[in-house]
């Protein structure tokens, strides 16, 4: 089992059960070990500390995922954590949850369904880069 640092971005304020969700579940599912590598506070504008913060906890991480909620694809903390991933050059993908009908997060990657052969494969995928 290989083990795999996450970058979970999400809507901080919404979609925490999402977040929840998602580690709760990859204990059960995944065929990797998944390390929670995210940064857990809310966006907080003109904060250099909340920057600096993501910077590390992305740069330590090997993989970003954006959870699609309702409106993740209008939230400025996850578009400031894509635009952090991809300026680290990290692999980054999007999972949409069954009931989320919200646009995709630009920058972000591939839109994958919340299935979990799926999100391995993805994941796997991402290793090889």
């Amino acid at each position: 089992m290989v083990k795999v640092k996450i970058f979970l971005s999400f809507e901080f304020d919404r979609d925490k059960e999402l977040y929840r969700g998602f580690f709760g579940q990859a204990a059960k599912h995944s065929c990797h070990e998944i390390e929670d590598s995210s940064l857990n506070e809310a966006y907080r504008p003109h904060d250099n500390g909340w920057l600096k913060n993501a910077q590390a906890q992305i740069f330590r991480s090997d993989i970003v995922i954006v959870m699609l909620g309702e409106d993740t694809h209008n939230a400025p903390g996850v578009e400031k954590e894509v635009t952090i991933a991809n300026q680290q050059d990290k692999p980054i993908f999007q999972i949409r949850s069954k009931n989320s009908t919200s646009g995709k997060v630009p920058g972000a990657g591939d839109v994958i369904s919340w299935k979990w052969k799926k999100i391995d494969a993805k994941i796997s995928e991402c290793l090889k880069k």
